[in-house]
């Protein structure tokens, strides 16, 4: 026992020796005796200066901090700046035995209140990529930043990072609270944290990185995983980096944001000053919503307000951002199960092919399924032409569409049974923004709706449908259901204008209903005479009748009235007709010729699609009689329609 502790304390007397004779060796240590030798590596290694401003000092502990204050790192020489990372103060945890050696080994590096400028130029090399030691080869440089970088524990605390970019000036400002990335060496998986924003959108991640051994050297594919919130969503990302000589891909993408998942692969190509990208993306759900982030607006401009007549579009005058498709490549295909819009709106089967060159836009495959049907076409945007603003050219066919899901969506309530859709759209259009399109296109739009039962429900006198129907057909009002045989809207757009010449109609069982006037989507105005005309056969046991119905005014908020003139000579033609009992008088009164099978007019949805003429129907309403005089004939019908 007496040598057990004789040797345990010997033992420990040597302990005590050796840990004094390092605090001594510690203490006598010139922390400021490391910058020159620590400056003059860093040069050789990047290239690049470094200036401690606030000399260094010496923290002693289990283990030793060395403080360095007012810490500058230089920047590439085409940089805007003279500093690529400035610093309040750097602080660096080194080994203690190394010290002994009058060297120091790297366990922890945090910096506090960095400034960091990432840019590239227009060439699109960045800022950060250093030069290697002199008399390497090529190959040493990855190997000396792996050297440079390759530290136990980094920390960064309330900095701020911006990045821009050299070819189209766009700037990115990220602001750290906390980051940190802890590993126990170079070769070992990487815990990361990042707390702060980007662009003013609140990010808090945490995860695990690769070895930063296998990032510097571009050997193998770089795993990510991450989860937190991004814009206060439930945020998780998994994915694999593959970087090569100016080339990175993303494989194996996993992405969610709120309820929206997110699979595939991304490929990044910089060829000089302009950037491509390979793109094969599929989600099974996507909101808009979950991955439309929030923007920072910038403070109003102090401008005059806007007159009180300003116009009210309804397709929008915000310019879209054409400019991002000038300096980008792009190819690749974007498959969506179930898309869910900002508006609410749904669509299905979503599936997208596009490119991207030289400014041309061309996206040969456009499906989705929405409204109870099925949309496919084709669109190509070119925004090199300097004048008229981008061109757009959109060819989109709709099939087996759903009339009461399109009717909701333009603010009208009704129980419809069956009336199947089909749209047809071919436009050439100029302009940056919804607006400017349709008041420059030119092309065609073609609406046909087959047959349908609409029931007649409570009209809603704010609605401009309800208001034409109220007008236009009075069986309504007796009827239960309207029963539509068919209806068709055809758009002949000659920049921006529609002159409509019976191409709208209307056909039910009792009534058929054309349109003719003007569309102008300049100013977004509409000026139609409308014009209903009893079928033949029909019993006439209505409480009012219109010959002519005028709708005008603006998109928004359009008025609907009865021509007084026009109606007043009808009713007295109607009155005429019922006192002498002419029945088929009274017809031609209200149809301006015959309408049934087998009759001299053209049906009214045949003259719309352009299958029929109208000629067979002004040739008979030809034959109608006239009132040359409206008053007095009004007046002659009433005393009949009274007996006298």
């Amino acid at each position: 026992m007496r040598v057990g502790s004789t040797i345990l304390g010997i033992a420990g007397g040597v302990v005590l020796l050796v840990l004094l004779g390092v605090a001594i060796a510690v203490w006598t240590v010139d922390p400021n005796q490391f910058i020159g030798p620590l400056q003059a590596r860093i040069k050789a290694t990047t290239g690049r200066d470094v200036a401690i401003g606030g000399g260094i000092d010496l923290k002693l502990g289990l283990t030793p901090k060395l403080v360095a204050r007012d810490v500058r790192f230089g920047n590439a020489p085409w940089a805007k700046g003279p500093d690529m990372l400035s610093a309040k103060s750097v602080e660096a945890e080194v080994a203690l035995l190394p010290l002994l050696k009058r060297e120091f080994d790297l366990v922890r590096l945090n910096l506090l209140d960095p400034v960091i400028a990432l840019e590239t130029n227009a060439q699109g090399q960045g800022n950060w990529e250093l030069a290697p030691r002199k008399g390497g080869a090529r190959g040493a440089k990855s190997e000396a930043s792996t050297e440079m970088f390759a530290i136990g524990d980094l920390a960064i605390t309330r900095g701020t990072l911006t990045y821009r970019d050299g070819a189209t000036g766009n700037e990115t400002r990220i602001v750290i609270d906390t980051l940190t990335l802890q590993a126990r060496d170079a070769q070992s998986p990487v815990n990361a944290e990042f707390r702060g924003t980007i662009d003013g959108i609140a990010i808090a991640l945490t995860g695990n990185l690769g070895p930063l051994a296998t990032l510097a050297q571009r050997r193998l594919p770089y795993p990510v995983a991450l989860q937190g919130e991004i814009a206060g969503k439930k945020t998780s990302i998994a994915l694999k980096v593959q970087r090569s000589e100016g080339a990175v891909d993303l494989q194996d993408i996993e992405a969610s944001s709120g309820a929206s998942k997110v699979r595939g692969k991304l490929g990044i190509r910089q060829t000089g000053a302009q950037t491509a990208y390979a793109i094969d993306l599929a989600s099974d759900a996507l909101a808009v919503s979950d991955i439309a982030l929030p923007v920072a607006s910038p403070p109003p401009a102090k401008r005059a307000p806007a007159p009180a007549s300003a116009p009210r579009h309804i397709f929008s005058d915000a310019p879209l951002p054409f400019d991002s498709l000038r300096n980008t490549s792009a190819s690749g295909q974007v498959t969506i199960g179930r898309l869910l819009l900002a508006d609410g709106q749904q669509l299905g089967n979503v599936r997208v092919e596009f490119t991207l060159r030289d400014g041309k836009l061309d996206v040969p495959v456009l499906q989705f399924a929405t409204y109870g049907g099925s949309f496919a076409g084709k669109l190509a945007v070119d925004v090199t032409r300097p004048q008229g603003g981008p061109a757009v050219n959109l060819v989109l066919d709709g099939h087996q569409l759903d009339l009461a899901a399109l009717l909701a969506a333009g603010g009208v309530k009704r129980e419809v049974r069956g009336g199947k859709t089909e749209i047809a759209i071919d436009l050439a259009m100029r302009g940056d923004s919804p607006h400017k399109w349709m008041a420059s296109a030119n092309g065609r739009v073609r609406a046909v709706v087959g047959s349908a039962s609409l029931v007649n429900s409570k009209l809603d006198p704010g609605v401009s449908f309800d208001q034409i129907a109220q007008v236009v057909n009075p069986f309504r009002t007796v009827d239960g259901a309207t029963e539509l045989r068919c209806a068709v809207v055809r758009l002949p757009l000659s920049s921006g204008v529609a002159q409509i010449d019976r191409s709208i109609a209307v056909e039910t069982r009792e009534l058929e209903v054309s349109a003719s006037g003007t569309l102008d989507f300049r100013n977004e105005t509409l000026d139609l005479s409308i014009k209903p005309r009893v079928r033949q056969g029909i019993p006439i046991n209505i409480p009012q009748i219109a010959e002519l119905v005028r709708f005008r005014g603006p998109f928004a908020s359009p008025t609907v009235g009865v021509d007084a003139m026009a109606s007043a000579a009808t009713i007295a033609r109607a009155g005429a007709a019922v006192g002498t009992g002419g029945l088929s008088v009274l017809g031609e009164a209200l149809l301006g010729g015959t309408t049934a099978a087998g009759g001299t007019g053209a049906a009214a949805c045949a003259v719309a699609l352009g299958k029929a003429s109208p000629a067979a129907t002004a040739s008979a309403s030809a034959k109608a009689p006239a009132a040359s005089n409206p008053v007095q004939d009004l007046g002659s019908a009433v005393g009949k329609l009274l007996g006298r």
